[in-house]
This record gives C-alpha cells, structure tokens and sequence, in this order.
C-alpha cells in the first residue's frame, strides 16, 4: 500500500507514545521536512504537541530538538 508521508508520520505517533524526532522521521520513512508535515496535521485539526528535549551531539555538545507528540483524537471544526 502507498501511504503518503502525512499519513505515515501520523500513523506512527498515534502507535508510538513517544512520538517522533525529525532525525527519527528521516531514519525510518526518508522525511525531510517533518516540521511542515507536523504544520499541515495541525491545519487539519490534529492535537500534536511539541515537546523539547534536547542531547548529546557527535562533539558532546547538549543540541536542542523537539519530539512530537499526539495527544488525542481530531478536533471536531
């Protein structure tokens, strides 16, 4: 089955309490832009919340990233 990436990135954080990383999105289904599929979820009335996390870098330098994280069902417009 072809799924497009909004649909993939959606199916994953409604499985995976966690949710999911940019650097995750790129290493299992190729997605470069997970912000602006996270932006278009939103737009259509999905309950995403960003949550910061931050850690080490290849240099052990603390880096900044966030998680995104689905918190319920789609809002009813």
């Amino acid at each position: 089955m072809d799924l497009t990436q909004r649909k993939v990135v959606l199916n994953h954080i409604k499985t995976h309490k966690k949710g999911i990383s940019s650097m995750e999105a790129f290493d299992l289904f190729g997605v470069t832009r997970l912000s602006a599929i996270i932006f278009d979820l939103r737009a259509d009335g999905v309950n995403i919340e960003s949550v910061p996390c931050h850690c080490k870098n290849r240099y052990g330098h603390t880096t900044p990233f966030v998680r995104y994280v689905y918190k319920g069902e789609l809002k009813r417009k």
